[in-house]
């Protein structure tokens, strides 16, 4: 497949205005509004494994509640509020974050079609956490929550006027002294519960907290001796794991029982979308390119091991002029679906 630089730049100007798309996806004769938004919410088309049965019960739930209330629906989608930094485009948003935007305008747009009251998407970001979490600076923070916020207004320009998108972050629902305070204490609950995990999970939520740690972060951490780094990767692990339970108030915003609750996998209070229709690694974790697929582009997210992958691969690199921001100077075009391409060395 040969493309050039116009019909990449028309892909992605498209993906940009998915808000003015006009919705083939309409509710059918005799059709109850509460039995097709679950069917839109829970369709295999975005849904990327099993729908939980509690799931499916919680979710049926907050749809009646806003439908007896007349309110717009309210889609909670949550994410670290940070770009990792091993990743070119840290701090701030790349192609991952505009195909996921994009991704959950699409999964969405039919509901406020045809639900007046509409939609609100929320994504909730941990920022504060970042700081202890991942030793990053709140300058680095910031410039991520921030051009995020720049790129949703982008794509809010195209919505309805029923479909609004914001950010929720812990530092909206927390001052810093009650959340650190808060989270200290979740922290001394889940290292003496760390105690008692099998291997497989102390060594997964380890792996975690060792890829998203900055050593020459906030505080130069790289000077440490290796027991002392060892002591921060188990730190982490006990936030990562459970400390944020313990902040109660984030929990109350977030997991509402009348808030429909998306992410990347499926969980009993969660429905599992992925980030894009080709891709589960978490977009703030990942970078962004196109790919070709048969005969067509179409999105991906890479993982940071993917991301190291994709350097050595075939590919193309066009200059985009669609949107501000360093990230979206120019766009990677790999020139097969990474999937395939995995699948030829199995």
């Amino acid at each position: 497949m040969n493309i050039n630089k116009t019909q990449v730049h028309d892909y992605l100007d498209s993906l940009l205005g998915i808000g003015s798309a006009v919705s083939t996806t309409v509710l059918k004769t005799q059709q109850k509004i509460d039995e097709f938004i679950f069917s839109r919410l829970t369709s295999k088309k975005f849904r990327k494994t099993k729908l939980d049965e509690n799931c499916a019960v919680r979710t049926k739930r907050a749809i009646v509640t806003k439908l007896e209330q007349g309110l717009s629906l309210k889609v909670v989608y949550p994410q670290g509020g940070y770009k990792l930094w091993r990743l070119p485009s840290s701090p701030t948003v790349d192609w991952a974050e505009f195909f996921n935007i994009s991704y959950l305008i699409e999964y969405l747009l039919p509901i406020a079609h045809n639900y007046q009251p509409g939609v609100e998407l929320v994504y909730y970001m941990h920022t504060l956490l970042m700081e202890k979490h991942d030793n990053l600076s709140t300058t680095e923070i910031d410039q991520y929550v921030s051009s995020f916020q720049q790129l949703l207004d982008r794509f809010s320009a195209y919505l309805p006027k029923n479909f609004s998108i914001t950010i929720l972050k812990d530092a909206d629902i927390y001052s810093r002294d009650d959340y650190f305070s808060k989270l200290e204490e979740g922290k001394a609950k889940a290292k003496i519960e760390y105690l008692d995990w099998p291997k497989d999970k102390k060594d997964r939520y380890e792996r975690m907290a060792n890829l998203n740690i900055k050593w020459q972060g906030n505080e130069d951490w790289s000077v440490l001796s290796a027991k002392n780094k060892q002591e921060k990767i188990q730190e982490a692990a006990y936030y990562e794991a459970s400390a944020v339970s313990n902040l109660q108030k984030v929990m109350e915003k977030v997991k509402s029982p009348d808030n429909i609750l998306v992410f990347t996998i499926s969980t009993p209070d969660f429905i599992g979308i992925g980030s894009t229709r080709t891709s589960v690694a978490k977009y703030w974790v990942g970078y962004g390119v196109l790919e070709k697929n048969k005969g067509k582009l179409q999105p991906r997210v890479l993982s940071p091991s993917q991301y190291q992958q994709m350097l050595l691969l075939p590919q193309e690199s066009y200059e985009i002029d669609l949107i501000e921001g360093k990230n979206f100077k120019e766009i990677v075009v790999l020139d097969e679906s990474f999937s395939l391409i995995n699948s030829k060395k199995v």
